[in-house]
């Protein structure tokens, strides 16, 4: 069965993507993983910029000191493991073996979430609006 889709573009790598109106819940980003990545570098900058306050640096140095006070605990150490010089290399499989979908034919559209068949006729906006949306919207008459 072939339900409404939406087409838009990842905020991160610019791919065009599909995605069923069952899949989307206002996604800004492929499957591809560029969500996790995006996550990712906002963590970092909130971090980075986090240290750069006197709090953060504070807390930072006082982190740092409990790190070295346990250090200083550890006065044991493991050895070394002995070297094996007569190992046997495990081989690989050069090629990943892959399952094949079913091909259709090029004219139908994909959801890049899950698989199903869409429309042809592509959405570029969403569904419904926001509730909230409409509440933070600046009244035209000012």
């Amino acid at each position: 069965m072939q339900t409404s889709s939406r087409l838009y573009q990842c905020s991160r790598c610019h791919a065009q993507v599909i995605i069923c109106s069952g899949c989307d819940h206002g996604q800004r980003y492929c499957a591809g993983g560029c969500g996790h990545h995006a996550r990712s570098e906002s963590l970092h900058r909130a971090r980075k910029k986090y240290q750069a306050t006197r709090s953060g640096r504070f807390n930072n140095a006082a982190r740092q000191h409990r790190f070295r006070q346990r250090q200083q605990q550890k006065v044991t150490h493991q050895g070394s493991t002995p070297k094996r010089l007569h190992d046997l290399l495990k081989t690989r499989l050069t090629e990943i073996k892959k399952t094949q979908k079913p091909s259709l034919p090029d004219s139908t559209c994909q959801c890049h979430f899950c698989g199903a068949v869409c429309k042809p006729f592509l959405r570029h906006n969403f569904m419904r609006s926001s509730p909230f949306k409409r509440a933070f919207r600046r009244s035209e008459s000012v």
